[in-house]
């Protein structure tokens, strides 16, 4: 896949996305923690996962309707995460794994998942995160940009942005640069939770490659590192979690 384009064949992505994720235990143990620290903050109730992709969620919790922008057998429905086909007020949870930093515009998302959210329901996101390890990893090792001048370059000539492209800064642009603006762009959400986390566990199972960087037994010692180093984690995470909830 080149640096700026979709794949040819974006359901053949997510089939081998779906191989590797069972030939990997150590990619299924990273979402299976990260699963774990969503949990406790789902509104009791429905639950959506928008930008579901291959599916996998579904593994994690049974009860999630599933949907995204790309065809596929096992989604419920598809759907532009920014023109949901879901009634205002509708649903408990939203969840989203990586979307964020591919909508062409992430307030639009949050604002349209605000719109299906009954009031206290909440919007649970993973996303990556910059910090200056991160920085570091993402440029030697990964395809998207890392780009704080907004939420995505724009291609050359003006063309359209690619939204499987990805800006791995969106989420320090929209909660820390842009942090000011939170209250006129998203008044009915609040922020309830926000951590840093993740120097080892997707890196060191090589995300969706098809082979991790470590053995399992390595892994599980290393993930548990991840778990005693949250002070350092302004420095080292790869990640952020956040939880926004709909006022009352």
């Amino acid at each position: 896949m080149s640096q700026n384009q979709m794949p040819d064949d974006p359901l053949q992505e997510l089939l081998d996305r779906r191989r590797i994720w069972a030939e990997k235990p150590q990619l299924r143990l990273c979402y299976e923690r990260w699963a774990a620290m969503m949990r406790p903050y789902l509104a009791p109730g429905g639950l959506l996962e928008v930008g579901s992709g291959s599916g996998l969620s579904k593994e994690l919790f049974p009860e999630v309707l599933l949907c995204d922008i790309v065809r596929a057998p096992w989604l419920d429905f598809r759907a532009d995460c920014m023109r949901l086909p879901v009634g205002d007020s509708s649903i408990e949870n939203v969840i989203a794994f990586d979307l964020l930093h591919h909508a062409a515009d992430p307030h639009s998302f949050l604002t349209e998942a605000a719109r299906v959210l009954k009031p206290g329901g909440r919007i649970l996101l993973m996303e990556p995160y910059i910090t200056p390890v991160s920085y570091v990893g993402y440029k030697a090792l990964h395809h998207e940009d890392v780009y704080f001048g907004g939420y995505h370059k724009i291609p050359e000539g003006g063309a359209k942005v690619d939204p499987w492209q990805g800006n791995l800064a969106v989420a320090n642009v929209v909660f820390n640069r842009m942090a000011a603006e939170w209250e006129t762009r998203q008044p009915d959400l609040r922020i309830v939770r926000r951590d840093l986390l993740s120097f080892f566990d997707f890196q060191m199972a090589a995300g969706f490659k098809p082979r991790a960087y470590v053995p399992m037994g390595i892994y599980r010692l290393l993930v548990k590192l991840d778990d005693v180093l949250g002070l350092l984690m302004p420095l080292l995470a790869f990640r952020i979690f956040l939880v926004l909830e709909k006022k009352s």
